[in-house]
């Protein structure tokens, strides 16, 4: 019994420091970050906790229900399969972030029983803002500050700072309108204000939207009735499409140079990539979207490109057709379409936090490059297979 408590311990300390995946140090020569060794701890725990009580047999049954993540799993094996492997050390890199990833998800859904599920994202939601405070800290320390003083913290991008926070301000800022507790909205304050601090655009856009929606969907069968909700919904959208356009759109014009220049390097490269029937049907390979994008790029646009070591993509839709092909394509959309039906079950604050995904996935891709995986798979598991509460629709709380 005392086992099973520590494995439940321990979890909840991995989920606090969730955000740990992005700190990345070498153990000798071998790259990893702390979260993975936690996970590895996690997994030791795990299995002397239910070894007396589960078959091998078992195992399998509970394995086969996790739809999503076995589909990555399923999409990964053949992928590999079917597809050359030419850079081994960002293959390994994604590699080791579904494994890990797939066996957190699996410990936390056979861990936590639905009715925990938020308590348990709450969690990891507290640890988000105990690392934006600690970034915070970090960069006033002067350490790894950017040079347009944007929040960073001790990783490499504050875009991954911003992407890792924006789901947690939205779990707290629902967790708030539905519960009206005091605690819920101090926290996604707090993460609101450290989103700002990265100045993430698209963290903001997406966190902005995702709101409207929980909003439209809430109240849309009294608008009249709510006149200072659309209001204040339509003020700061008017606000911030403006700082956008004057921030990232406006400086593609008059400047050398914007992230938009070079998103749109990354989107025509892409686009000439897939006029080859091979890597639209089969993908680039698990992984290999860098190498290929570093031999082609300068051909294809004509001049060396701004950035010639692009990870992924930067748009949701390639991001799945390079790692997975047509089949990459279609769990996408799968996901997409379960999504927007969910959206009706207010309930199922989860699936809001998914749809935040969707939609900044639309200009940047972190996922399949750091814990923000994990969180997808997590997300997508219990808010369209396992979480799904007919008894809270929209139309009922309206």
């Amino acid at each position: 019994m005392q086992i099973v408590k520590l494995n439940k311990y321990l979890l909840l300390f991995n989920l606090f420091f969730l955000q740990a995946y992005l700190i990345r140090f070498k153990i000798g020569s071998y790259p990893t970050n702390l979260q993975e060794i936690l996970i590895a701890m996690q997994v030791i725990i795990y299995f002397l906790s239910v070894h007396k009580s589960k078959k091998l047999k078992e195992f399998w049954q509970d394995i086969k229900k996790y739809r999503i993540l076995n589909s990555f799993i399923l999409l990964t094996l053949i992928s590999i399969l079917l597809v050359p492997i030419f850079d081994y050390i960002t293959f390994v890199r994604h590699l080791k972030f579904l494994f890990f990833g797939g066996i957190f998800v699996f410990i936390f859904l056979e861990t936590f029983h639905k009715e925990k599920y938020i308590g348990a994202l709450k969690i990891a939601g507290y640890g988000a803002v105990f690392f934006g405070l600690f970034s915070s800290i970090y960069n006033l320390l002067g350490f790894n500050v950017t040079h347009d003083e944007r929040l960073l913290g001790p990783m490499d991008s504050a875009v991954y700072l911003a992407y890792f926070l924006a789901p947690f301000f939205i779990l707290f800022a629902i967790e708030y309108l539905k519960n009206r507790k005091k605690s819920d909205i101090i926290f996604a304050i707090i993460l609101l204000l450290l989103i700002f601090a990265t100045r993430s655009m698209g963290a903001l856009l997406g966190s902005f939207l995702i709101m409207a929606i929980y909003f439209w969907k809430k109240y849309k069968f009294s608008a009249k009735q709510n006149k200072k909700i659309l209001i204040g919904i339509s003020s700061v959208g008017i606000i911030l499409f403006s700082v956008i356009f004057f921030t990232k759109i406006l400086p593609t014009f008059t400047t050398n140079y914007s992230s938009l220049d070079e998103r749109g390097e990354i989107w025509l490269t892409s686009l000439h990539l897939l006029k080859d029937p091979g890597n639209l049907f089969f993908g680039l390979g698990y992984g290999q979207f860098q190498y290929h994008y570093l031999q082609n790029a300068q051909e294809i646009l004509g001049q060396p490109p701004l950035d010639l070591y692009v990870l992924q993509p930067h748009n949701i839709f390639l991001l799945f057709i390079f790692q997975y092909g047509i089949l990459g394509l279609l769990l996408i959309f799968l996901i997409i379409y379960k999504t927007i039906k969910r959206l009706d079950y207010l309930n199922n604050t989860e699936v809001f936090m998914l749809l935040y995904f969707l939609i900044h996935g639309i200009i940047d891709t972190p996922i399949f490059k750091n814990d923000l995986l994990l969180l997808f798979i997590l997300l997508a598991e219990i808010g369209l297979t396992l979480h799904h509460n007919p008894e809270t629709k929209s139309i009922k709380t309206a």
